[in-house]
């Protein structure tokens, strides 16, 4: 999206707003947007998207609702659980358990009844149903995740991963060792990294600081992800030398992502965040050196990662004003992951209590913590799966 573009629609939003520009910010024109009516804004969108005729799309608005709504986006996730597709159905189960939604209790362990009617019939989502139950406080099926490691089926292998990991048991250790040594398939490979480190394996925690210097651009930004989560003592020097020396776009924004998130993002780190949000391809351009023309899903990719990212700036009170100017643009992707970062540098008020479809919602509560692939001519790697929302 063109600047001209960008300040375009954002003089549509808002009322009474003036353009300024960003000291350092490559003359990107940012206008100050009205904070009431951008959240209104971002809270339609997400209901938009829940709503969406595309399953990625829907999927996409589950993994941002836990960080950008927390409990009052729960009565979305519980309707998700009767959506046909198995992939939306897994990030509304895991979304419920990140905000411990307890409404869902009861569809949840209906769900999880197997050959009794209402239950799940897809084990990836099972896994995801089970992490839900588990957050909110009963372990009956936990046990079950152990042998779905060892699946046949790479997919469900890949989601019981990601949920055990999210549990953050000291006991899931030794059996996702066990399962990590008999695991042929690379990118779950790191997969098991990411939650051993998440269940506070320290050996895994190493080995991620190792995978951020991986030839493949995206699982050097797992790995980033992961350390930042983690809050990793590693992270701060890790980050920094990526930001500054990476040729990868996206893993510098990754990177500036980690160290807003740590607390270390600065106004050099948002301005990279903010041109990669506003002029996506031109920084594209600029790392391929007119090697190839970028695609553009990686164009869009980068934009949906830096909306993201601005997301964690949350002392930076121009990050809002860039994210207004995502809310209508063409991909849904970054629309949704505009809007989560939107809500989430612009929470809910206090005595605010009707949810975003317009229904009383028990009162707002704190969330659990919430990728995109490049190439630099290398092989092709196979889809990764990670926990949180994408991008």
């Amino acid at each position: 999206m063109t600047s001209a573009r960008n300040l375009v629609f954002v003089s549509l939003v808002t009322v009474g707003t003036s353009v300024w520009f960003c000291s350092g910010c490559s003359g990107l024109p940012i206008v100050r947007v009205n904070r009431t009516k951008v959240r209104q804004d971002a809270l339609a969108e997400i209901r938009q998207a829940a709503e969406s005729e595309d399953r990625a799309t829907r999927a996409h608005a589950m993994e941002a609702i836990p960080l950008a709504l927390g409990q009052s986006g729960g009565v979305i996730c519980k309707q998700a659980l009767s959506d046909p597709v198995a992939e939306v159905r897994f990030a509304a189960a895991m979304a419920i358990g990140d905000i411990r939604y307890a409404p869902a209790k009861e569809k949840l362990l209906r769900m999880a009844r197997w050959k009794v009617e209402g239950a799940e019939p897809d084990a990836r989502v099972f896994c995801g149903v089970v992490y839900a139950l588990h957050r909110l406080g009963d372990s009956r099926h936990t046990s079950q995740l152990g042998s779905l490691l060892f699946d046949r089926r790479k997919h469900v292998r890949a989601s019981a991963v990601v949920a055990m990991g999210k549990m953050r048991e000291s006991s899931a250790v030794v059996p996702l060792r066990e399962a990590l040594a008999n695991e042929l398939d690379h990118g779950l490979r790191l997969e098991f990294t990411c939650s051993l480190t998440r269940c506070g394996d320290k050996r895994s925690l190493r080995l991620l600081e190792a995978y951020t210097k991986s030839q493949f651009v995206d699982e050097r930004m797992i790995a980033i992800q992961a350390m930042a989560e983690m809050r990793s003592t590693l992270g701060p020097s890790v980050f920094a030398s990526l930001m500054a020396g990476d040729e990868s776009p996206r893993v510098r924004v990754a990177a500036a992502r980690g160290l807003a998130r740590i607390g270390r993002g600065d106004q050099r780190t948002f301005r990279y965040c903010a041109r990669a949000a506003v002029e996506p391809r031109k920084l594209m351009d600029k790392a391929l050196d007119g090697r190839r023309q970028p695609t553009q899903e990686e164009v869009r990719s980068l934009q949906r990662l830096a909306a993201v990212s601005l997301g964690w700036f949350r002392g930076n009170d121009q990050a809002v004003d860039v994210l207004a100017g995502l809310l209508r643009n063409e991909d849904d992707g970054v629309r949704v992951a505009a809007a989560a970062a939107i809500l989430r540098a612009l929470p809910q008020r206090q005595g605010e209590s009707r949810g975003v479809l317009g229904r009383k919602t028990p009162k707002a509560s704190a969330g659990a913590e919430s990728k995109p692939a490049a190439k630099r001519r290398q092989p092709k790697r196979p889809k990764l799966h990670t926990a949180g929302a994408k991008d």
